[in-house]
């Protein structure tokens, strides 16, 4: 099955600016599908509060690596916000210390993400946009400058079923 998708800039902050994932057939990002999942009231409120706080942190401070839990395979830039103590995964490509791509996540209820039905599917979207990316930073078709990214910015993968 082919997905058809778009990076869109979702958030602009101080430090950073944070784009979001939006599927061709789907009115809202990645991100925003995240954060529907979890209402409040949903059980995970606490873990939502925490990782809104280092979305905020991030935000004003930077992307800086040390934030974020290596996710994807080594080099790709695929990564969790690191919420120790959470089973939530809020999956990420992080391009820069001021550029964020967020994907989706959800409940981490698996020793790792691979044996997740759901959360590999997210990641492992991620880790094909990572390549889209650098590749079309080597052929000179997609830049970053500053806290933007430049360029085309629509994706189509085959999904692996």
């Amino acid at each position: 099955m082919t997905q058809r998708y778009s990076i869109e800039l979702i958030e602009e902050h101080e430090a950073a600016n944070f784009y979001s994932i939006r599927l061709e057939e789907k009115e809202l990002s990645e991100l925003e599908c995240f954060f529907e999942k979890f209402p409040e009231g949903c059980g995970y409120d606490e873990e939502i509060d925490t990782l809104i706080a280092w979305l905020d942190h991030i935000g004003e401070h930077g992307a800086f690596e040390r934030y974020f839990r290596q996710e994807g395979r080594y080099g790709d830039g695929v990564s969790a916000i690191p919420i120790e103590t959470s089973h939530l995964r809020l999956y990420c490509i992080r391009l820069s210390d001021r550029i964020l791509v967020f994907g989706n996540g959800g409940v981490k209820d698996t020793a790792t993400w691979e044996e997740s039905e759901e959360l590999s599917e997210y990641v492992e979207t991620l880790m094909d946009t990572s390549r889209f990316i650098a590749s079309r930073r080597r052929d000179g078709t997609l830049f970053l400058v500053d806290k933007e990214i430049i360029g085309n910015l629509k994706f189509v993968r085959d999904e692996k079923k």
